[in-house]
């Protein structure tokens, strides 16, 4: 049954995926539209469905598994309301892929159990929800990569020739850096609480890979003002400190749950 779910989330997400692909294309009707938010919202809802195991009483378990399975579901959920509230439906065609292939994961779920009355839990929501958006960030910053390498060719066909301007790409851009680093931020400050012995508790890796990222991304924020950092330029920057923030928190959970 559990087979079963998964792999028809991961087939409603490709769907709409490829639906945004083809609407973007080739500029049809309403209809696809309509289609894409559908597909959307079933996959959300059995996404959701698949999460009611991670509460086990007073606690929640966010295992490797099921914390890939959390962060996906904030992408997609935060996806879908700004797709509909604004123009970023494009970032579909890379993120829900993305966000379909945690349902193809198989390993062994080490249970990791965090009370809900526990500063902790919200320590590392703050962080999964940071993660999400800047995970957001690098998606749009490689579709912009891709937009300016075709204009710069002038072959912006297919979905590239539907998007916003390189303009209103780049400030989205750094509307979701902004927006990520607040939660960042917090999320760092309130790890700070209930660190007792950061050796101790094998976190020193992680917190310091999630500092470096945290001093990339506000330095790149810092450069947008200060040097006019845009475009491709940008998006590197922008792509290398979330690549350091991944490796900060999936990375080391993979190692401690799977290796270690």
């Amino acid at each position: 049954m559990e087979n079963i779910l998964n792999y028809s989330i991961f087939l409603l997400y490709m769907l709409t995926a490829l639906s945004i692909w083809w609407y973007l294309s080739s500029n049809e009707s309403k209809k696809i539209q309509t289609t894409i938010f559908i597909l959307w919202v079933l996959a959300i809802i059995l996404h959701v469905y698949s999460l009611f195991p991670i509460f086990e009483d007073n606690s929640v378990n966010l295992s490797l598994y099921y914390a890939l399975s959390v962060v996906a579901f904030i992408i997609s959920f935060f996806l879908y309301f700004s797709s509909i509230l604004g123009n970023t439906q494009y970032l579909g065609i890379i993120i829900l892929p993305i966000v379909s292939f945690v349902f193809l994961l198989n390993f062994t779920n080490v249970p990791v159990n965090i009370s809900l009355n526990n500063f902790l839990f919200a320590h590392v929501i703050l962080s999964l929800i940071s993660y999400s958006i800047l995970c957001l960030s690098a998606a749009q910053s490689l579709i912009l990569k891709l937009q300016e390498k075709k204009l710069q060719k002038n072959k912006p066909i297919g979905f590239i020739g539907s998007l916003p301007s390189l303009d209103i790409m780049d400030k989205l851009l750094f509307k979701l850096l902004a927006l990520g680093v607040i939660f960042l931020s917090l999320s760092l400050l309130s790890g700070l609480i209930f660190l007792e012995d950061i050796f101790a508790q094998h976190l020193a890796h992680k917190t310091i890979l999630s500092i470096i990222a945290w001093f990339i991304f506000i330095y790149l924020i810092f450069s947008r003002s200060k040097y006019g950092y845009r475009g491709t330029k940008a998006a590197n920057i922008t792509l290398v400190g979330f690549f350091i923030l991944f490796l900060s928190y999936f990375g080391t959970k993979t190692v401690l749950e799977m290796i270690l």
